[in-house]
């Protein structure tokens, strides 16, 4: 649980950091360009073993146990390099290195991460803090909202926005918008389409989502919309159809 008044905070920082970089809501946001924008070099562990690293530890990291470490930040006086794991997905790595820049976003003061006896040094507070404003930076709530109204799965909006599946219905569960679509819809007659599991598994068959992430914010919204119409026409087909013809314009 994050601090009171925190979420409100975190939008405030999140909608400052995109007017720095020129983006608005609905733009795709690259961690990477924000640590460029600061000056922070971000490099795959694997990069280590040229600086010494052991070759075996590397292996468990990234082989072995792929799931023990995701990304982290390594200070040397004031300078900072972020380290990430690059055998995970890009969706997860993208959530991963946002978290580790939301730190310093928020000024969280550093610390070892390893105590005595070798145990984790963990400040669950401050990790809620940059779990909440990474995802805020990824994915804005009016984002979330404009999936949500039209219904789309949300493998296509993580697909646009860069992030992972699970962090999209995250995002799009956590800020309301999920719950503020359907009572819109309500209000109306009418309902959210919803595709079932195998139809969203067709589409994503079907289809190569990476050019979503290319569309500009304006590019995207008229994708949106006509992703918009082929879901209220109940037609998986439509869909299909509507996202292989963008990606070949």
């Amino acid at each position: 649980m994050v601090r009171r008044g925190f979420p409100a905070e975190a939008d405030r920082l999140a909608a400052a950091v995109r007017v720095e970089l020129q983006l608005g809501v609905h733009d795709r946001l690259d961690s990477r360009r924000i640590a460029s924008e600061y000056g922070i070099p971000v490099a795959p562990i694997t990069d280590l073993v040229a600086e010494g690293a052991d070759p075996a530890s590397i292996h468990q990291l990234t082989v072995v146990d792929r799931g023990s470490f995701s990304a982290g930040t390594v200070l040397a006086g004031t300078s900072r390099l972020i380290i990430f794991n690059p055998a995970h997905a890009d969706g997860r790595l993208a959530n991963s290195v946002t978290h580790e820049l939301a730190h310093l976003l928020l000024e969280h003061a550093p610390g070892p991460a390893i105590g005595p006896g070798g145990c984790r040094v963990w400040d669950a507070e401050m990790e809620a803090e940059a779990d909440l404003l990474a995802g805020v930076l990824l994915v804005q709530r009016d984002a979330a909202l404009a999936c949500a109204r039209v219904g789309l799965p949300h493998v296509i909006g993580a697909a646009r926005f860069g992030v992972s599946t699970d962090l999209m219905r995250w995002r799009t569960n956590h800020t309301g918008a999920a719950r503020q679509a359907s009572a819109a819809a309500g209000r109306l007659g009418s309902a959210i389409p919803q595709l079932r599991a195998s139809e969203v598994q067709a589409v994503v068959a079907a289809c190569d989502l990476d050019w979503l992430q290319d569309l500009t914010g304006s590019q995207w919204r008229a994708a949106l919309a006509a992703c918009g119409r082929a879901l209220a026409a109940g037609s998986v087909p439509a869909l299909i159809q509507c996202l292989q013809q963008a990606s070949t314009t």
